[in-house]
């Protein structure tokens, strides 16, 4: 089983000194041989301002600089504060809701799960719950699922 994830961009919002709003586009690539089963890659946005990648199992959040967070720094229960809009540009995530704003305050989850290949490209988008203005977003960010009998 192998697991890469590239940061691409960051783009930022909010309070002075690095505090605040941010996103950081990604590309994560996730390819795992087994005798059977699948591959499975989860997206996570954490109520404490963390966004983690985790192929089969592994989170590999730490293995991507800068962290692909959305929240600076990372807060006990920030996310109540917070919405968050994932939006397929092509493919789609076996789970997980999208096209809808989700308020951050318990753990969101998306997955990209198959038998042979999948891929999935979107755009993530942050706001207050108090307001419908868009503080980040990303874009092409990019999720590569495979799986391969041995």
């Amino acid at each position: 089983m192998s697991f890469g994830a590239r940061l691409l961009s960051v783009t930022t919002a909010g309070g002075g000194g690095g505090a605040g709003v941010f996103l950081s586009q990604f590309n994560s690539v996730n390819s795992r041989l087994a005798a059977a089963g699948s591959s499975t890659v989860t997206l996570t946005a954490n109520t404490n301002g963390t966004l983690t990648v985790s192929g089969n199992g592994n989170i590999v959040d730490g293995g991507i600089t800068p962290d692909p967070g959305w929240y600076s720094p990372t807060t006990t229960a920030i996310g109540s504060s917070y919405q968050i809009r994932i939006t397929p540009t092509a493919g789609s995530f076996t789970t997980g809701t999208v096209n809808t704003w989700l308020t951050i305050s318990s753990t969101r989850t998306w997955t990209v799960s198959t038998t042979s290949e999948a891929s999935v490209n979107f755009t993530i988008e942050l706001r207050t719950t108090t307001s419908t203005t868009v503080l980040a977003s990303t874009s092409g960010n990019s999720i590569d699922c495979d799986f391969s009998l041995i």
